[in-house]
């Protein structure tokens, strides 16, 4: 008996609630009711709801400001809102705008330091360009560097040969001129550096008196001044030695002295001695090898003497500028030590004189007169002066 009075009471009472919702109209939008439930009114069929974080709504409770702020647990635990309020201040704060808020803090906090005086503005730019310098020598690329404001730009432009190495073995001639060539067309587009062609390189070859090795000191020094170029680099391809990988090589040497100053080399199985292969690797180094040219000391010679005018091979393309002053030199020896015969470096150039430019003949030349010195011949070396 007792049981079925429950059971009756238990039916009266799911009746009641499903009157109840029919009587509240559980046939509108869920966020409706629940606006209308928490005092906001009655909203129609057709109004426009805009996005809660499009909202700036601000309530007052117990004299203090709530605002609306994204649930952090939001799809992470069953049964939580998207928005809540929260007390104003406390709102949350995602990963991405803690990063930038800390960003926008660090600038703020430099830019004060700088305004009260503890780490000036040139201070502070110098200490960025030393950051840039350190990563692009750590690169690979030191020649590359910003400069100071007041520190004078030196002269910019480069002459420069690139040649297959004729000493390279003859097997890979042909994936050696790839290779240079691909060389020569990156390094053509960097506006600093001048590439003189291939085939006048090979004509100055006859005119340069090379004997034995290209790369000994005296053919080096030789060859620059029948092309007039300020470096070269010489590209190899050499097969594998004793089961080992091949090499790709590009090497930069300076036509002043005469001697190495880097290398860039890449082993290469003898199925990746190919031409795609080639191309990569001289496409891959090109920057680098732009900066070790960059780098080099820049200098110049006498094409010829007429009048009492000195005529130079360079011009707009190497940087000068009518007022230039320019200095005449001899490269300095080489010190080998008599027990080891290793090299110990140069010693300094050797004055000869001094020049100030007067016209620039377009971009490949310039026209000169004496302030010092002389007699001076073709190919005299000239470096900035002072």
């Amino acid at each position: 008996m007792q049981r079925n009075v429950w059971r009756t009471l238990g039916l009266l009472l799911a009746l009641w609630l499903a009157a109840a919702l029919v009587l509240s109209g559980c046939g509108t939008k869920p966020g409706a009711r629940l606006k209308e439930w928490a005092g906001y009114g009655r909203p129609t069929d057709d109004e426009e709801v805009a996005p809660p974080e499009a909202q700036e709504e601000q309530v007052m409770v117990d004299g203090k400001p709530y605002v609306r702020s994204r649930n952090p647990y939001y799809l992470t635990y069953p049964n939580q809102p998207e928005y809540f309020y929260v007390e104003k201040g406390r709102e949350f704060v995602g990963l991405q705008q803690h990063m930038i808020n800390a960003l926008a803090k660090a600038l703020g906090r430099e830019q004060a330091k700088a305004a009260k005086g503890a780490v000036p503005p040139d201070k502070l730019q110098e200490l960025v360009r030393q950051e840039v310098d350190r990563v692009l020598r750590e690169q690979g690329l030191g020649g590359f560097v910003s400069r100071g404001k007041t520190e004078r730009a030196p002269y910019t432009g480069r002459a420069v040969a690139v040649f297959p190495n004729p000493d390279a073995p003859r097997q890979y001639d042909g994936l050696n001129r790839t290779l240079a060539l691909g060389l020569a067309q990156a390094l053509a587009r960097q506006k600093d550096i001048k590439v003189m062609d291939p085939e006048q390189v090979r004509s100055a070859l006859g005119r340069a008196k090379v004997y034995g090795k290209l790369t000994h000191r005296q053919n080096l020094q030789a060859l620059g001044d029948a092309t007039g170029v300020q470096a070269l680099v010489l590209t190899g391809v050499y097969p594998p030695d004793r089961g080992g990988a091949g090499v790709m090589a590009l090497e930069v040497y300076d036509t002043f002295l005469g001697n190495k100053v880097q290398a860039f080399v890449q082993p290469a199985d003898p199925d990746g001695l190919k031409s795609d292969a080639a191309a990569k690797f001289a496409q891959a180094n090109a920057l680098r090898v732009a900066a070790e040219l960059v780098n080099l000391d820049w200098f110049g010679r006498v094409e010829f003497v007429k009048e009492g005018k000195v005529y130079l091979s360079l011009g707009q393309n190497a940087g000068l500028k009518v007022g230039d002053r320019l200095k005449v030199v001899s490269p300095g020896k080489e010190v080998v030590n008599p027990t080891t015969h290793a090299s110990l470096g140069f010693t300094a150039d050797v004055p000869q004189g001094d020049l100030r430019v007067t016209e620039l003949l377009g971009d490949s030349g310039a026209v000169a007169t004496v302030i010092s010195g002389g007699p001076f011949k073709p190919n005299d070396k000239v470096k900035a002066g002072r």
